[in-house]
């Protein structure tokens, strides 16, 4: 259970790190070992991160260039823009609650605007039009971390 959970938070990492990163010529990935040693890639739009028979992390860099992790011996990982930083537009839009359980709103938004949420492996789950401080419902979405994308920001939100 234990190999499970770390297992969910490290590809969390890496989809959030990657998703936001998108845009940025080259991300900084480090791989934090349980040894106290560090592994760092500078990742391009090219590069692959995926697990592979749900114990090894692997590392492809393209074209040729390709590493293997055991999940067990991986105490944590982030991600990093390094180049092509993209400046947040309005960093005064917030969510809340956070965590939420049925319905979130977003504050600060101001007249109506397309709201998408996504998952983490980035697909499309719903989209709608908000204004500030409407409740938004995500009852029917399942427990998870989701990605809440506005015209000026996204933002991460927990559901319980």
């Amino acid at each position: 259970m234990k190999r499970i959970i770390q297992q969910g938070l490290l590809l969390a990492a890496f989809t959030l790190g990657l998703f936001f990163n998108l845009e940025a010529q080259s991300t900084q990935m480090t791989i934090y070992m349980n040894d106290g040693t560090e592994r760092i890639y500078y990742m391009t739009e090219d590069d692959r991160v995926y697990f592979e028979d749900n114990e090894w992390l692997v590392i492809s860099i393209a074209p040729t260039k390709s590493d293997r992790y055991n999940l067990a011996e991986i105490r944590k990982v982030t991600c990093s823009e390094t180049e092509g930083m993209i400046e947040e537009t309005d960093a005064s839009v917030f969510l809340s609650p956070n965590p939420v359980h049925d319905a979130f709103m977003i504050h600060n938004l101001g007249d109506r605007q397309p709201v998408s949420i996504y998952a983490l492996d980035g697909r499309l789950l719903k989209t709608l039009e908000a204004s500030s401080d409407q409740p938004i419902d995500i009852s029917d979405l399942p427990v998870g971390l989701y990605l809440v994308k506005t015209e000026s920001r996204t933002l991460k939100i927990i559901k319980l």
